[in-house]
């Protein structure tokens, strides 16, 4: 009797634990939210590293399994069923997710191929090209799938091409045959007359576009960006000749123009929360705007940022109340068998959970830690001088404030003090790997770009090995991403410039990961 009541007891401590640890109990409940948490957020991860493009395999079966547990769960077949199929689910999401971080960089190109021509709106001009590069693309990464390496990099490279293809024939369907309509008709209207100088740059810009075109077949940016800009500047021309004749047609003064040019102004500063003053002109609220919009990506990604620690540690908490209510699934059908043979079975399983609990207990304090560290690093640097956001375990620093002479990789003296800055911050993570990455806008060829990243990482990588003694030269490396994963729009000056960036990536590699084991 007394060991009956002994094992009744843990399994009421393992409801308890199960309680503290969730809110609200999964089973108790059943709300969607609460059940599909874990595979929502294994299907988002997935999503946000591409992986219905590159691992579609895993993917298309994680995302199968997930609609069955939704269609099972829409139509009450069982929660236990739902729970099987939504932890395949998660398995898949998972497995596609991790693959995909290395075919990203396998399919470096390819990707970058693809995304240009998405820019050029490959898919809707020129769709047969398209379809066939996104098959093609889906083969190759099928192939890595598979471990099939060799055919995999084939049917990438004949992916690339045929990307490039369409990217080519976008550009002239839809960017240099519409700009030639629209200045056609903007020759018929006589918006010469009234708007000159932008007409003239319109025509320049589609000149040089068709030139660009037929002259560089192995850098299509800056020829799609002149397009782009020149169809731009043709419906630019005949706005203002619509605006000018509207102007003199109901007789408004100078004042009236400029007034009504200071409406939109006046609105934009209102929803960014201040008051638009021109007593001095347009550049005031000019450069309030762009500080406020500056502010608010930064605070948007520092968000991003610890949405995603929450993630993890919401992910370990689910983790942790799966393995309790297995365990006092067991306990219950243990007891109903003989409770003397068990006893020693359930002690061990107890154990078990306490480690786990302590398991947990460590996690959460070397989360806090690592947080701390984080905050020190981010506390070294000005805004203007640097981004610092973690990424899992690992602490990010993009110096959005360094700055090389265009092409060139020499480090100038005026960044020093931003170098000193990223010893110290390595420094508060001994012993962790260190790695230098450099970036390019878009501008110039592939093979250029990539050549001149690498050059200015090396040089980075250089001055803090000669200016850091106790780092040691096992734990730095440089890598040169070329003009691949842009974090701005190549097509305006402002964000090639964010664009032409070192990144400095932390990887905590200190004592802090042995003492949570």
């Amino acid at each position: 009797m007394k060991n009956s009541l002994k094992t009744q007891t843990k399994i009421v401590v393992i409801s308890c634990l199960v309680l503290l640890l969730s809110s609200s109990s999964i089973f108790g409940q059943q709300t969607k939210n609460v059940v599909f948490q874990q595979a929502i957020t294994a299907w988002q991860n997935a999503n946000a590293v591409q992986a219905n493009i590159l691992s579609p395999t895993d993917y298309d079966k994680g995302l199968e399994y997930y609609k069955d547990a939704e269609n099972k769960f829409d139509n009450q077949k069982g929660i236990e069923k739902v729970n099987e199929l939504l932890t395949e689910s998660v398995k898949y999401f998972n497995r596609s997710a991790d693959f995909s971080i290395t075919a990203k960089t396998v399919f470096a190109n390819t990707l970058n191929a693809r995304d240009d021509a998405l820019s050029a709106n490959a898919d809707l001009y020129a769709q047969e090209m398209w379809s066939d590069a996104e098959k093609q693309f889906r083969k190759a990464a099928e192939q890595m799938e598979k471990g099939n390496r060799d055919n995999s990099y084939q049917k990438s490279a004949e992916a690339m091409d045929l990307y490039r293809q369409a990217e080519l024939s976008a550009i002239k369907t839809d960017l240099l045959a519409e700009t030639r309509k629209i200045l056609t008709k903007a020759d018929e209207m006589g918006v010469e007359d009234k708007a000159p100088k932008t007409l003239a740059k319109a025509k320049t810009l589609l000149s040089e576009a068709e030139k660009e075109l037929e002259t560089n077949r192995y850098d299509m940016d800056y020829p799609r960006i002149l397009a782009k800009q020149a169809k731009y500047e043709a419906n630019h021309a005949i706005y203002l000749y619509n605006t000018i004749t509207k102007i003199e047609k109901d007789d408004l003064e100078t004042e009236d123009v400029i007034l009504n040019l200071e409406q939109p102004i006046i609105h934009i500063a209102a929803a960014s929360g201040f008051v638009a003053r021109f007593d001095q002109g347009f550049d005031k609220p000019k450069n309030e705007i762009i500080s406020f919009m500056n502010n608010l990506q930064n605070k948007n990604l520092l968000l991003n940022t610890k949405v995603t620690e929450q993630n993890y540690l919401i992910w370990q908490k689910n983790e942790n109340i799966a393995v309790l209510l297995k365990e006092r699934d067991a306990l219950n059908a243990e007891f109903a068998m003989d409770i003397s043979k068990r006893t020693a079975e359930m002690n061990a399983k107890m154990q078990a959970i306490e480690d786990e609990k302590l398991m947990l207990s460590r996690e959460i304090d070397y989360q806090a830690k690592i947080s701390e560290r984080y905050q020190q690093v981010n506390q070294l640097f000005e805004e203007k001088e640097a981004l610092v956001f973690r990424s899992g375990n690992d602490v990010i620093i993009r110096m959005q404030g360094f700055d090389f002479d265009i092409g060139k990789s020499n480090i100038k003296p005026e960044n020093f003090g931003m170098l000193t800055k990223v010893q110290n911050a390595i420094g508060i993570f001994p012993d962790s790997k260190v790695i230098v990455e450099g970036y390019t806008d878009s501008f110039g060829g592939d093979a250029s770009n990539l050549k001149l990243s690498q050059e200015r990482s090396d040089a980075v990588t250089a001055y803090l090995k000669a200016n850091m003694l106790t780092l040691n030269n096992g734990n730095i490396s440089s890598v040169g991403h070329g003009e691949n994963n842009p974090i701005a729009n190549n097509e305006t000056v402002e964000g090639r410039s964010k664009n032409r960036r070192i990144d400095i990536i932390i990887k905590n590699n200190d004592a802090l990961l042995t003492q949570r084991k």
